[in-house]
């Protein structure tokens, strides 16, 4: 059985470890730091999933109170980062993690919750689809170097 707990301290170290996994670019050690930081922000809550004794992965969720694309409320929640790790996927893991942070969007008054996935990521995009988001844009996104 699937239960979500807000994060303990004693999860911040395996929910970095997740993190690491779903945002290969970032440094473990500064994960854990932001982790630590945001387990006593009023505007954040990381949500765990806990499975038969293991964690089975997390969301992270936070108000933002500027426009989010395709959004028509203030403040709205959003999907900062959701990791199901592998052994768990599958198992409506995602599912029960969306439907907590719904719960948590509503006792903060949002209306909305929001979310973005890259374009290759299909199986991210499968699982927003089945828990009732709607797509609203894609997006490309450029850099240029200059000289200074």
């Amino acid at each position: 059985m699937t239960t979500i707990q807000v994060m303990k301290p004693s999860d911040i170290t395996l929910v970095a470890k997740m993190a690491q996994e779903l945002f290969k670019e970032n440094d473990f050690a500064a994960l854990k730091k932001e982790f630590e930081c945001l387990s006593g922000s009023k505007k954040d809550t990381i949500l765990v999933a806990k499975e038969n004794k293991g964690t089975a992965g997390f969301i992270h969720m936070s108000l933002r109170y500027e426009y989010v694309e395709g959004t028509t409320s203030t403040p709205v929640a959003y999907i900062e980062g959701i990791y199901v790790k592998p052994d768990y996927r599958q198992r409506h893991v995602a599912h029960k993690l969306i439907s907590a942070g719904e719960g948590w969007a509503k006792s903060k008054g949002c209306t909305q919750i929001a979310s973005d996935v890259e374009l290759y990521n299909t199986i991210s995009q499968k699982v927003h689809q089945k828990t009732g988001f709607k797509e609203v844009n894609r997006l490309v996104c450029y850099v240029k170097s200059i000289e200074l």
